[in-house]
């Protein structure tokens, strides 16, 4: 029998194949159900896949290093005024890290050699413009006469200024054809980080040398708050709270709020009955575990002006435990919101079941800032505000705010005479 030729079988196979999409139209008119309608709520393919004994590991292993961090915390609380303000310059250079590795592209900053450079550059720069206003009055005053560090702490803002047009000026120097928008990006990516990041952390250090206290208990009022509303949100949660977060309910939001209220407001009196962390530190000292002694500042001691005599601390323990509630986990907030937008689980891997120093510090950055403006508007503005003349201005400018002071007081008694 004589095969068909390759041209016939191709007309074949064509009509074929057009019956077929004929028939399977016909069976496509079928009426269709709404998937929607029928199928079931998606269950995330991470918790789907993940075995109960690997989430159990997962629990243990964040346990064991949450102890670890609490233990290292204590230690360092220990320590003294000088290494907690270390570990908050650890945190800020850890967290900026962390945040500048997200975008960064190897490949093209090996043709750009100066650009990891310049990053650390603008790091240092608002390191020394945020950190050293902080702890320029905690430098003993013979240090200060006559002396390299004097004209540094006098001409600060300036030296500051300079410095970073230096860096400026590097930058626009190493601009490189093809490499322009790389680089731009990470010039706004570095100083947007160094913003979030040194501002809060410097305003933490000034905390910690007004007294301990005012650094340890905001940090633990953002961890009761965060503990309880865990708690509350596992045991009563059903509202989702925001879309960032969806493991976040209202109910555990408003339980967390409230505990931590009691919790403040007990520790509060707790914590004022200790020197040693209600007790600010005048002179920078390197010495770790030194007793510190000092008259229990009166924002500490009961207030017969108040309600039931409480301390006027008690009063600042509810303010800041409010803030701790309502303000603080929208830094968490913000942080989720960020890493969903670059598509990242955690900023880093470096604390095994945490993720990053980002991912555990989020709300401290934004609590700890609070505090330090609390404090300086409303707590000790008479200090800062001699802290400053003596430190910032000149013999001179202080001599003309003596001789100003002096002669407006003395028309003040003769008004009075």
């Amino acid at each position: 029998m004589k095969q068909p030729d390759s041209d016939t079988s191709q007309d074949f196979s064509e009509v074929e194949n057009k019956d077929q999409l004929k028939f399977r139209g016909k069976q496509d008119k079928s009426p269709k159900k709404d998937p929607s309608k029928t199928a079931k709520p998606e269950v995330p393919k991470i918790e789907r896949s993940m075995p109960i004994a690997v989430k159990g590991s997962n629990l243990f292993v964040r346990t064991i290093w949450t102890l670890v961090m609490l233990f290292g915390f204590i230690v360092i609380i220990a320590a003294g005024h000088f290494y907690c303000s270390m570990i908050v310059l650890v945190v800020a250079t850890g967290a900026f890290k962390e945040i500048l590795d997200l975008k960064r592209n190897r490949e093209k900053e090996t043709q750009i050699p100066v650009s990891s450079f310049l990053n650390w550059y603008f790091f240092a720069v608002a390191i020394f413009y945020f950190y050293i206003p902080q702890i320029t009055n905690k430098v003993p005053s013979f240090t200060l006469k006559n002396n390299f560090l004097a004209l540094i702490l006098r001409y600060h803002n300036f030296i500051s200024f300079s410095l970073w047009t230096l860096g400026f000026l590097i930058f626009v120097l190493s601009l490189k054809k093809g490499f322009y928008r790389y680089q731009f990006r990470r010039f706004g990516w570095t100083h947007m980080t160094c913003f979030f990041i040194i501002a809060p952390t410097s305003g933490v250090i000034s905390n910690i040398y007004s007294g301990l206290i005012w650094f340890v208990f905001p940090a633990l009022l953002v961890i009761a708050n965060d503990i309880f509303a865990y708690l509350f949100g596992i045991t009563f949660g059903k509202t989702p709270l925001i879309e960032l977060s969806p493991k976040k309910t209202w109910e555990g939001f408003i339980g967390g709020m409230v505990t931590c209220l009691v919790f403040a407001f007990i520790f509060s009196i707790i914590f004022s009955k200790f020197e040693y962390i209600v007790c600010p530190q005048e002179t920078l000292t390197i010495i770790p575990f030194q007793k510190v002694t000092c008259e229990i500042p009166s924002v500490f001691l009961p207030n017969p002006q108040n309600i039931g005599g409480v301390s006027d601390f008690q009063i600042h323990s509810l303010v800041f435990s409010l803030f701790a509630s309502f303000v603080a986990p929208f830094g968490g907030f913000f942080a989720s919101g960020f890493k969903r937008a670059i598509k990242v689980k955690d900023f880093a891997d470096i604390i095994p079941g945490h993720g990053g120093i980002t991912d555990r510090m989020d709300c401290q950055f934004l609590m700890g800032l609070f505090v330090f403006l609390y404090y300086s508007q409303f707590v000790h503005n008479l200090k800062a505000l001699t802290s400053f003349i003596l430190n910032e201005l000149t013999p001179e400018q202080q001599l003309e705010i003596y001789n100003e002071l002096k002669n407006k007081l003395s028309g003040i008694n003769m008004t009075n005479l």
